[in-house]
Order: structure tokens, then C-alpha cells, then sequence
């Protein structure tokens, strides 16, 4: 009746299964979008609108119930904060259409609250961190807490429990039948299965070849099943019957029948690195292997380097066939976790606040330079690729340093900050402005300089660019922009925009396509030397 489209997320069903609650968000044409915690009586015969249970807040995430679905407990945030700046965890009375008792558990005041989720005795636990200049300190990292009348921290560790809220549904912990609780812990950037005994206050490793774990999930029968991968394994559905002595990890189902031989995989190596201001930053370096070939002594392979997204997010060391492709292909790979990563407490992610485009890329030359000067690459021969905010990254990196790189590809890449900020939907629309440190109202010369559009005239090197044509987040009309100043300004580059791709890519044929066409692009580059 208002002109408003529905969109709904994180739904779960009451334990009764009568009620239906979820995450409702109301889209206008005119003005921002509004989000609520919505409710649907399932029992009814008729297709109703959506009871709204709490609104006044720009966000809520992640509603979770109590096993006796008498208490009810969600995630809300307002502007201008992501849900990792600053959350707050709410509780409340559920009865039969209505929340009563609506009590602030925790959160705020750059309190970070993520993965809120009740045990099987009502009690209710959550991640938090909080932003603190002392990085050895507990706070620093995110940690499980408990409520039950009262708030108790059940680890003190120096790692992550958490991770940035960007999607619904995470499940980094479960509990089983006794109430110990498995959970995945990020410490360094590697990432453990851990046993937390709460009567005993003993946290304890679960012993595997395992390197990543996700999606964890307990049943009745004290199985934990998770999505986990190796270093020489991709992605698979796992569990372990913790009633065993023997917790051998059993795999359900594989997310790839594709075989390499082990002595083909390049095995991750952890690094840490100094930076141009004397702090250091992380990466995981992965040099050339093919069993079916031998490269001259005297040479040292090209580099490339990689730039993941978000840019609050990180990258891991589990198998990766598109790592291998390089690798086998001759090429070592460093895939980097630039300061504002995370897996590496707050303090560190948070120093891109106001400094996006500027530490971030200097980690990201510094760890190049590195590589020059332990002598392991050829520096004639670097290239770096990434998507979307890695996009961006690619493309800031070419342009602030030159000289050092060589080709890059930018996946959905972020040329034009205005742009982005003119396009961008409600989640993100305030993260541009705490990346940059200023309103783009305000200080629109700030984003015109950490735009790299504005800056290829310093641009010496090629550039392949791909896109979606469908693409919400970062629109074709950024990388065409790109696109377009790159060939007035008279460099090699190609545009490629596929039809129908989204935010990205997940048709099969384009991603074979565009990895061909990058391999093709580099080697062109890189004969002429």
C-alpha cells in the first residue's frame, strides 16, 4: 500500500513451531530502506503482512530463541557504525505476538558483538570485542561471554571466536549435550578446533590436518559436523563423534571431485613482515610447484600478489585451486592480510579506520618489497589481482606505486569512491565514510584522492579489468570509468563485462573464462620484458 518491497533474512522458527521470526527489511524508492525484527504466524491461513516486533533501530541481525522459546535475543546497530564497530545484544520475553521485558545485555560504546546463541539450559552466550589501544589485552580480541543474571567471559584468549557480521546465520560455535561448547578459534590468522569444558575452565585443541572450519553444528548424538578444509584438501562437510576417543574427522561431502597430487600443491608458508612505519602486517607466501617441471637455478619466478575483499574481512591458508592454478602455472603467490584484516584482534582492524587506501596499500607493497629483498622473486614480474574492495586495491597499489607493479587484474573493482558512495545500499553506506575518515558531504576532496581514477596519470603499467552487468555493489558504470580513462591515456587493457554476473562471479564458464584470460594478459606482459 506504501510503495515498499519486503525483503526477509535470518528467519527461525519459534520451538513450538507456531511462530516465525525474522529479519524484515521495507524497500522505498524515495528515502532509505527501513529494517525491523518481523514475525508470521504459521498457522495462519492467510497471507498477512509481517507483525512488527521491535523497529527504531537503522539494523537487527541474527534473532535467536531460547530452548523453551520463552526468551528471544537479537543483534542491533545503528548509523554510522558496521556491526563490528559497535553492536548491542537485546533480550526479551517472547509471548504469543509481542516481546516484553526488552533488556540491553551488553554492547555499545564501541562494544563489537557478534554470533549471539542460547545453550541447552537457557543461558545465553555471545562473541564480543572492544576497541582498546592495548592489543595484549582480552578485550582486544573477540572472546565468548555469558549471560545468566549476570555477564561472565568464558575464554581469555589472545585470538578471534568471532568474525565481521556481513552475512546471517554464522555459526562459529555449538554446544553439545553436556554443554561443552566447540568452537572454531582464529589465532595469528590459523584457525583451530577447540574444546571449551566450562566446569573445568580448560580450553582444549581438537587434533586434525584440518586449517579451516565453519558452519559448525552439534546433534543429539554429540556429532559435530562443520564445512572444513586443509592445506592440501578443498572445502568438504565433516563431522567427528566426540563420544569416540579417536576424534577422526569424517567427511560427508566433498566440494570438489577435481584430484591433485600431492606433490603438485604449494603448501602455505606463514610470514610476518615489517611495514614502511616499523609495525608489520601478515601474509601467506605460496611458491611455485609442478611436479612436472624444473625451473632454471638462476631465476626467480614472477609474484602475484593477492588483495582480498571487504576490506574487513581476511584470507586463510585452506586449499585453494585458483592459489594452485598460479603456483603449478609457475608464478609464487603472496596472498595478503593487510592491517584491517581481520583474525588479528581489533587493534589491528580497526587501524583502517580513516586509512583505507593508504595503509592498507602500503602493506601490501611492503610485502613485495620483502620478497625483493629476501631475493625470492623476480621484481621485474609482479602482478597483483583482486576483487571488489581488493579491486580497489589493485588498482590503488598500481597507481601509488608504479614501479613496482608490473599488470594487474581488478575483479568488480572500485576505481571511483564517489561513485560507489552515490550507488551504494544502505548496509555499507556509512562504511565508506569511517574507511576514509570523513563524510563525503563534507570532504569530497578526500575521496576525489583516494580515488584511483583520479590518479592514472601515475599509471605506467597494463590492467585487465571484469565486471558483472548486473552487479548491485560496485556497478559497471565504476569499472567502466576505468576502463575508459585507461584507454585515453593510451595503456594496454581489456574490459570485459559479463552478462547477468552478479557481485561475484558464479556462472562456471566465466570464471574459466576470465582466470584464461588473465593467465593470457600477464604472459603478454611479461614476454615483452
Amino acid at each position: 500500500e506504501d510503495g515498499s518491497l519486503g525483503k526477509y533474512a535470518s528467519l527461525i522458527v519459534s520451538p513450538d513451531g507456531k511462530k516465525l521470526v525474522f529479519v524484515y527489511e521495507k524497500e522505498y524508492k524515495d528515502k532509505e530502506n527501513e529494517n525491523f525484527l518481523g514475525m508470521l504466524n504459521l498457522g495462519s491461513k492467510s497471507i498477512t503482512e509481517p507483525i512488527i516486533l521491535i523497529k527504531g533501530y537503522d539494523f537487527y541481525a541474527d534473532p535467536v530463541f531460547s530452548p523453551d522459546g520463552n526468551k528471544i535475543a537479537w543483534l542491533q546497530w545503528n548509523h554510522p557504525y558496521m556491526p563490528w564497530d559497535s553492536t548491542e545484544l537485546i533480550m526479551a520475553d517472547f509471548s504469543k505476538a509481542d516481546l516484553e521485558n526488552i533488556e540491553k545485555i551488553d554492547g555499545g560504546e564501541n562494544k563489537s558483538i557478534c554470533l549471539p546463541e542460547f545453550d541447552r539450559n537457557g543461558r545465553l552466550y555471545y562473541v564480543m570485542d572492544k576497541k582498546t589501544d592495548d592489543s595484549s589485552s582480552y578485550e582486544n580480541w573477540g572472546n565468548i561471554y555469558c549471560y545468566d543474571n549476570k555477564i561472565e567471559r568464558i575464554t581469555n584468549e589472545k585470538a578471534e571466536f568471532g568474525e565481521p557480521h556481513w552475512v546471517f546465520g554464522q555459526s562459529n560455535y555449538d554446544f553439545l549435550q553436556d554443554n561443552r561448547i566447540i568452537a572454531r578459534m582464529i589465532k595469528q590468522g590459523k584457525e583451530s578446533l577447540v574444546l571449551i569444558d566450562l566446569n573445568k575452565k580448560r580450553l582444549s585443541f581438537i587434533d586434525n590436518k584440518l586449517s579451516s572450519f565453519s558452519n559448525i553444528k552439534t546433534d543429539k548424538e554429540n556429532r559435530v559436523f562443520f564445512v572444513g578444509a586443509s592445506n592440501k584438501k578443498p572445502q568438504a562437510i565433516c563431522f567427528i563423534d566426540m563420544n569416540l576417543k579417536d576424534k577422526k574427522v569424517i567427511t560427508v561431502k566433498e566440494s570438489s571431485k577435481i584430484k591433485m597430487q600431492s606433490e603438485d600443491i604449494s603448501l602455505p608458508e606463514s610470514i610476518k613482515y615489517p611495514t614502511k612505519d616499523n609495525k608489520q602486517s601478515y601474509a601467506f607466501l605460496y611458491m611455485p610447484k609442478n611436479n612436472n617441471f624444473i625451473a632454471p637455478a638462476d631465476e626467480n619466478p614472477p609474484l602475484l600478489v593477492i588483495a582480498h575483499g571487504g576490506p574487513t574481512a581476511r584470507t586463510c591458508d585452506s586449499f585453494s585451486y585458483l592459489i594452485q592454478f598460479w603456483t603449478s602455472s609457475g608464478f609464487a603467490v603472496i596472498d595478503v592480510n593487510y592491517r584491517g584484516s581481520t583474525g588479528y584482534g581489533r587493534k589491528y582492524r580497526d587501524i583502517l579506520i580513516s586509512n583505507w587506501g593508504i595503509i592498507d596499500a602500503e602493506d601490501v607493497a611492503d610485502g613485495v618489497r620483502y620478497l625483493i629483498k629476501e631475493n625470492k622473486i623476480d621484481s621485474n614480474k609482479v602482478a597483483v589481482r583482486g576483487g571488489s574492495a581488493g579491486g580497489y586495491m589493485v588498482q590503488r597499489v598500481m597507481t601509488q606505486y608504479p614501479d613496482l607493479f608490473k599488470v594487474g587484474a581488478s575483479y568488480y573493482g572500485i576505481g571511483d569512491l564517489i561513485t560507489l558512495v552515490k550507488q551504494t545500499h544502505k548496509f555499507e553506506s556509512r562504511y565508506i565514510d569511517n574507511l576514509v575518515g570523513a563524510k563525503f558531504s563534507e570532504e569530497e576532496i578526500e575521496y576525489k584522492e583516494r580515488s584511483p581514477i583520479n590518479h592514472l596519470d601515475r599509471l605506467k603499467s597494463p590492467m585487465i579489468i571484469f565486471q558483472g552487468s548486473e552487479d548491485k555493489i560496485v556497478t559497471s558504470q565504476c569499472s567502466q570509468e576505468v576502463a575508459k580513462k585507461l584507454k585515453q591515456k593510451g595503456l594496454k587493457y581489456d574490459y570485459i563485462e559479463y552478462e547477468g554476473e552478479q557481485h561475484g562471479f558464479r556462472n562456471k564458464e566465466n570464471k574459466i573464462d576470465s582466470l584464461a584470460r588473465e593467465y593470457r594478459f600477464y604472459k603478454e606482459v611479461f614476454d615483452k620484458e
